[in-house]
């Protein structure tokens, strides 16, 4: 009993804990993108207070060389800000003429995109190892002159939130040990509780956390944009000074609302700027409220700046800047839909890694404990969730990849100068060597069994995963997916044959639900946690850690899997027979509903979830300039509707027999999602901010539809091949071994389509709506081709094992 409730609390510790600290290192990374940005913005109006003022100088007509007030506005401005370490000054030919601070920047790198957000793109940044460079032009009349350049070190933005972070990493281990100790203590009675206590349990830790590093973001987030407005408002004050300081009157100017509007246009995020004279308000970026006495706006940071000399007892001039409180709330929100990604990735971890401890303490344990027998049936069950945790693992490490792994291809073609119509060959070629794989897979399972296929497989694709991370050319990422399709092909085989192998009779179909669950569930999991951890990472290190994860797997096979033999393994595994591959395959390629079915259904839906969901919906996605993580999560609901559906669209079969409507249905409903898709490519590049707003949510309906839809079509078309006449005369094991077979064909043909399509025609999502509209009348082609069945047909049970 003791050490049952010990390796509880491993196992709950060591997911709970890997959970959280995802949390805050994605909180921290969130935090760091952010507040740099802030910091970047805030650097570029310290630099355009200088710019401002040496401009005036040059436009005169003076040497660069000459001015002399640059030691004394420098300083000043070196004295208000501590964060920024340097200032200098370049001559056209990069040569420095003036330099203030502790820091000589003898040359600067080449320009740095450091975030996606527009609003520091459109600054010219540069980053060396250690230092952030905001760059100004100095020009004339006539030319540019040279460049200003303000400094910062990288450690002093690290070092701000580091501190804030300490705090949340003792919370979260704190979390993480009582959510252990709760699940050692009390897990062994909460589990035959109707209540999920334990599931319960896991997500109050996880919420806490979350609203933890939510609650230090929003804080974070506060004094960056407080910081910002500040500043902002300085360097306006900077520009507005000598007018006050002449004591000019300031309505027979002309021009200072040019001066706002242009300010408003460099710092998009303003939503306020007002000069205001004795209280009243003279020139406002809203023309209504001039001549209005001026009140603070509420919801926004405000800063105003008192230009008046009390000496000189004029008229009392302000300057005031805000920016709205959306700025923060926008990027909050940001990470709470990170974090709501998280927690359903955790979710699935968390319970596969307690259903695995529960395993190997099954296998650990006596015959007997306690007085009770253990059945040799139980055995069975935990020997499976073994191979279950094994396949998921699999599976969220291959698509660790997929929400940055087209854009990674079309990049490299790019550098190397390559025809960008080769992007699909990487993902033609992972499907095509993962169907070539099957058969020989099949033959070798009966020879030396499925455990040397499944730790084979794993190896191979950690192998191929490994190698991308040092991968430069397209060639070598070619061959890698080629060896990840191989190793991959070869693990399925494996899982599948080993689960057949090791199912009581009357578990048949539970068995095969361990490909669905660990199939969408992996592919949600990676999705999820690969799109925030590129952001961070980097693709190299991505392909590194998922390759390190799929060789744990591996290591975890050979230690813990047990032994199946091959005579009990060739029972259950019809492709590799001989006769199925002659005979057999030609009467089903000779059957009219089967190739209705395969041509109008299968292949398509295969083509659908390859082509578009996981090798053009990523580059798409990217071209409309979604944030990376944004780009997974998205992909992300496609699964999730794959498994909402699947469950209902199975009892549906199973209860009325009707596999035809639902297959109608499944293939009609995709083709509406889309069309959906495709029309939102048409609104993404609008002027207007609401149809943007439009296009994004026209683009996740329509993915969650898609995979509603195939939820429609993943189960029930198996279900279909098994109820056939058929199936009847060759068996259901032959008929539903030959149509995954033939399926493959989709996986292979969907990303050399639409590759093919974004070469000839471009790369639009209108050419996704075109195949929407193809797919939806392929479902209407089906369903008045089908003839009618018996509705009590048998082979029911073969309906859940449809997975990918």
């Amino acid at each position: 009993m003791l050490k049952r409730r010990l390796s509880d609390f491993v196992t709950m510790l060591l997911v709970c804990g890997l959970s959280l600290f995802l949390i805050v290192y994605v909180g921290f990374g969130e935090a760091q993108r952010t507040y740099t940005q802030f910091h970047v913005e805030k650097l570029h109006a310290q630099d355009k207070i200088l710019q401002t003022a040496m401009s005036g100088y040059l436009r005169a007509g003076l040497p660069l060389r000459q001015y002399v007030g640059f030691p004394t506005r420098a300083d000043a401005i070196l004295a208000s800000d501590s964060s920024i370490s340097t200032i200098t000054v370049f001559d056209e030919s990069g040569r420095t003429v003036f330099f203030r601070g502790d820091y000589e920047v003898e040359q600067l790198p080449p320009r740095a995109e450091i975030t996606d957000d527009q609003e520091v793109s459109d600054i010219d940044l540069r980053q060396s190892d250690d230092y952030l460079h905001v760059v100004l032009p100095l020009s004339n009349k006539f030319e540019t002159v040279g460049s200003l350049v303000i400094s910062t070190p990288l450690a002093t933005i690290k070092r701000e939130l580091k501190d804030r972070f300490k705090i949340l990493l003792i919370w979260a281990a704190i979390l993480s040990v009582g959510f252990a100790c709760f699940t050692a203590l009390f897990g062994p009675r909460l589990s035959t509780s109707r209540a999920p206590w334990l599931q319960i349990a896991f997500a109050v830790a996880f919420l806490t956390m979350s609203a933890m590093v939510v609650g230090n973001l929003i804080s974070v987030y506060s004094d960056g944009a407080q910081s910002k407005t500040k500043t902002l408002a300085d360097s306006l004050g900077q520009r507005l000074r000598d007018i006050v300081d002449f004591n000019i009157k300031i309505h027979e100017l002309e021009g200072i609302d040019n001066v706002f509007a242009e300010y408003r246009r460099v710092n998009s995020d303003i939503s306020t700027i007002a000069l205001i004279v004795n209280g009243q308000v003279t020139i406002h970026s809203d023309p209504s409220k001039i001549d209005e006495p001026w009140t603070k706006e509420r919801g926004s940071y405000e800063y105003m700046i008192d230009l008046s000399r009390p000496e000189q007892n004029a008229n009392q001039v302000k300057v005031a800047v805000a920016l709205p409180t959306e700025v923060v709330s926008r990027q909050v929100l940001r990470s709470v839909k990170n974090f709501s990604a998280l927690f359903v990735a955790s979710a699935f971890l968390a319970g596969l890694f307690l259903h695995m401890a529960r395993s190997l303490q099954w296998l650990q344990v006596p015959v007997t404990e306690q007085g009770k027998t253990r059945q040799a049936s139980d055995f069975t069950d935990f020997e499976l969730g073994l191979i279950k945790a094994i396949f998921f693992v699999a599976v969220l490490s291959e698509h660790l990849i997929y929400s940055f792994f087209p854009q990674f291809v079309a990049q490299l073609l790019s550098e190397t100068g390559s025809v960008s119509g080769l992007v699909s060959m990487p993902f033609m070629a992972y499907y095509l060597f993962f169907a070539l794989s099957l058969i020989p897979a099949g033959y070798y399972a009966q020879r030396i069994g499925p455990r040397r296929l499944i730790y084979a497989g794993l190896s191979l694709a950690s192998f191929s995963l490994l190698s991308l991370g040092f991968a430069h050319d397209f060639e070598s990422v070619v061959v890698a997916r080629s060896a990840a399709g191989i190793g991959q092909g070869i693990l399925f085989i494996g899982v599948q044959c080993y689960i057949l192998a090791k199912a009581q009779p009357g578990k048949k179909t539970q068995g095969a639900a361990i490909i669905v669950f660990g199939f969408q569930g992996g592919m949600i999991s990676g999705m999820a946690i690969g799109s925030l951890l590129v952001v961070y990472l980097g693709p190299q290190a991505m392909f590194l850690l998922a390759g390190t994860i799929a060789t744990a797997a591996t290591i975890y096979t050979i230690i813990l899997v047990p032994t199946v033999s091959p005579a009990v393994s060739k029972a259950y595994n019809t492709a590799s027979n001989p006769r199925w591959l002659g005979h057999d395959l030609w009467r089903m390629l000779r059957n009219l509903d089967f190739i209705q079915t395969i041509l109008l259904i299968g292949i398509p839906a295969k083509a659908v979830m390859t082509g578009i969901i996981i090798f053009a919906l990523p580059l798409l996605l990217a071209q409309q300039q979604y944030a990376q993580e944004d780009i997974g999560q998205i992909i992300m609901l496609y699964a999730i509707g794959v498994l909402a559906a699947s469950t209902y669209a199975s009892r549906f079969v199973d209860r009325t027999g009707r596999t035809e409507s639902i297959l109608f249905w499944g293939a009609f409903v995709s083709g509406i999602g889309l069309l959906l898709v495709g029309y939102s490519g048409s609104l993404s590049h609008s002027e207007y901010a609401s149809d943007e707003r439009l296009a994004s949510l026209a683009m996740i309906v329509g993915v969650t539809i898609v995979g509603l839809a195939h939820g429609f079509i993943n189960a029930p078309v198996v279900t279909h091949i098994a109820d056939s006449k058929l199936a009847r005369d060759i068996g259901p094991n032959t008929a539903t071994a030959g149509y995954r077979f033939l399926e493959r064909v989709g996986h292979v043909a969907g990303p050399i389509m639409v590759g093919q399509l974004f070469f000839l025609t471009g790369q639009s999502a209108v050419v996704i709506g075109w195949i929407g509209g193809g797919v939806a009348v392929l479902g209407l082609f089906f369903i008045l081709a089908c003839a009618p069945r018996d509705p009590n047909a048998s082979h029911r049970e073969y309906a859940h094992g449809r997975t990918s």
